[in-house]
């Protein structure tokens, strides 16, 4: 058998644009559909009955698009693994024995490729920074861990087969998937791997954006010394800094990155980043004393 590396990078890819751009014309039309029987639910004594059926059909879409996810990116994720095993001299039975356990695929790779798996840690662990930026410490505290422990938890076969095949079995699933942002944050790390290229983790790709915007908005202040600014060490942990978007420039910058960011974990970080300005000044303008 030969590793068809191409194959295994458009799989990857699909399966990332398919968790990045979820398709959202059934949600909208289950939404539309309610809204309508919520008009008529007075002059049509079948609406009642229809609002509340439509009800429990946006929840069975919201579940089963959240079970989808979880064993598309799994399945994804065990492919990229799977194919640096191989790529790294790994037979395809001894491959094919691990079945759909990522927490056993990943410390293959750890045993057979350290070079990648240090990459994927790397990634795992930017990806842990970031989520706790982005959300409160005490969820983060939940989850924070190492990343073979973290696999250990949610990456076994159980997890795989049960959201997969909830539907047909009619039981509820006792195994839940990954932080949906880390599913996504391993898939672009395995995309670089299986070509052998170093992957480009969550923190590092906020810092170069955010430097070359903060430089494409400098004209906005010529006076100010940008360079001097971005000389001084790392950006984004300072654009966290609220009060130093009172700054023109810097100001600017998150609000392009929030706009006009193709990557979908940069426009989320900025857009926070604007909302927790804003609140600071809602909270301002509520203590100025009155009169």
């Amino acid at each position: 058998m030969s590793l068809n590396k191409d194959e295994v990078w458009a799989e990857l890819c699909i399966a990332l644009e398919s968790l990045e751009n979820p398709p959202q014309n059934m949600r909208s039309r289950l939404s539309n559909s309610v809204k309508d029987a919520i008009r008529t639910m007075y002059e049509d004594e079948d609406s009642a009955a229809r609002f509340f059926q439509l009800l429990e059909l946006q929840k069975a879409h919201s579940m089963t698009q959240s079970r989808s996810e979880i064993a598309i990116s799994h399945e994804a994720i065990e492919k990229g693994l799977k194919a640096i095993l191989i790529d790294s001299g790994v037979s395809v039975e001894e491959v094919k024995k691990l079945r759909h356990n990522l927490d056993k695929l990943l410390m293959a790779v750890q045993q057979h490729n350290a070079t990648a798996f240090n990459e994927l840690e790397r990634c795992f662990e930017s990806t842990m920074q970031y989520l706790e930026i982005v959300t409160s410490q005490t969820y983060v505290a939940t989850y924070r861990t190492h990343i073979v422990d973290y696999f250990q938890r949610h990456g076994k076969e159980k997890v795989f087969v049960e959201n997969r095949y909830q539907s047909i079995e009619g039981k509820r699933g006792t195994a839940g998937g990954m932080v949906g942002f880390v599913y996504r944050e391993i898939i672009r790390g395995l995309m670089s791997l299986i070509y052998g290229n170093t992957p480009n983790d969550i923190c590092s790709r906020i810092e170069e954006e955010a430097r070359k915007t903060v430089l494409a908005e400098s004209k906005r202040d010529p006076a100010w010394d940008v360079l001097g600014w971005l000389n001084r060490g790392p950006v984004h942990p300072r654009l966290e800094v609220i009060e130093n978007l009172e700054n023109k420039v810097l100001y600017a910058a998150v609000r392009r990155l929030s706009r006009a960011s193709k990557d979908n974990g940069i426009q989320g970080w900025a857009k926070r980043l604007r909302r927790r300005r804003l609140a600071a000044k809602r909270k301002a303008r509520a203590e100025e004393p009155a009169g």
